[in-house]
């Protein structure tokens, strides 16, 4: 069976591919160029130059799109276009030339996330949870509007909302393993938001079983089961270490940051850091997760 992967040199893109490799699978990448004075050449695309260059005859059985501008830079005026264009446009224009040159892909499994609902929300919320008015929330919503061509078009389309990625690679966990060797983990806002997280190879799980029709295609959120509050994840993090034996400053300093310096030095970017949203997911089955808790994901990212 024949993969292919947007996004694929991402966090999520390259544990996906590397697990799908291992299955048999045969997984290809659709590489972005922009350079105009670049061929089409095999598996690019590019939304500036508004192409898909899928080689003729190739025969695709399913589409991953994970492809989009890394929210975690900063938001300037410039990259905030480029965060809604490469999910926006970049969709959109994916979404239309599968249509156009025929690839009739069994199922095409898009990428969202949860930034998509309501924040802050302190009551669990499901996939049917009311969306938001930020900029996350816009971005997501027209991400997941772009898809609708395939609906019409009878091709099984699925969404996996995902939530607060945890990997030894990128994101949260390096930055706050970096200071608790300082002995800080720093709270941002309130020790009482709720992060909905969930550990890299289990959200690679949940696209696989979508693949391999253990779930339905279908809209999931892509967290796990139980989500934290910051200080428990602080508290969490704290004991891990320790059980690891790591060698750390004798001290666990949980210093609260206030919401008001995280606005005033990271701008609407403090959006990411001051987040309280409180993601379930019951329609995942329980065994997809090997990560259920908090304290099991990161005993397993500090041994990592």
């Amino acid at each position: 069976m024949n993969i292919l992967i947007t996004g694929s040199s991402g966090l999520i893109g390259t544990t996906l591919k590397h697990r799908l490799s291992s299955l048999g699978y045969r997984v290809f990448a659709l590489v972005h160029r922009d350079n105009k004075r670049s061929d089409k050449k095999d598996l690019t695309w590019s939304i500036k130059n508004d192409y898909v260059c899928f080689p003729q005859g190739i025969n695709i059985d399913i589409i991953i799109h994970l492809a989009g501008a890394n929210i975690g830079k900063p938001w300037t005026k410039s990259h905030q276009k480029a965060i809604m264009e490469s999910r926006d446009a970049g969709t959109r224009l994916l979404v239309r030339e599968t249509i156009n040159q025929g690839i009739k892909p069994k199922m095409f499994i898009s990428t969202s996330a949860i930034g998509l609902y309501e924040d802050p929300q302190m009551n669990p919320v499901d996939e049917t949870g009311s969306f938001g008015n930020g900029f996350l929330s816009e971005v997501c919503q027209r991400w997941e509007s772009a898809l609708q061509p395939l609906r019409e078009s009878n091709i099984p389309t699925g969404i996996i909302r995902v939530g607060l990625v945890l990997s030894t690679k990128s994101g949260l966990y390096p930055a706050a393993a970096l200071t608790r060797k300082l002995g800080i983990v720093p709270i941002t806002g309130s020790k009482s938001n709720i992060w909905s997280w969930i550990h890299v190879s289990d959200l690679a799980k949940i696209y696989i079983a979508m693949v391999k029709n253990k779930i339905p295609v279908d809209i999931y959120n892509g967290v796990a089961p139980h989500p934290v509050s910051q200080i428990e994840f602080a508290q969490k993090l704290i004991e891990s270490t320790k059980k690891a034996g790591q060698r750390l400053l004798p001290i666990s300093f949980k210093p609260l940051v206030p919401a008001f310096l995280l606005k005033l030095v990271l701008g609407a970017r403090s959006q990411l850091t001051l987040t309280s949203q409180n993601i379930v997911s019951p329609k995942l089955p329980n065994d997809i997760f090997e990560f259920p808790h908090i304290d099991s994901a990161l005993n397993d990212l500090v041994n990592g």
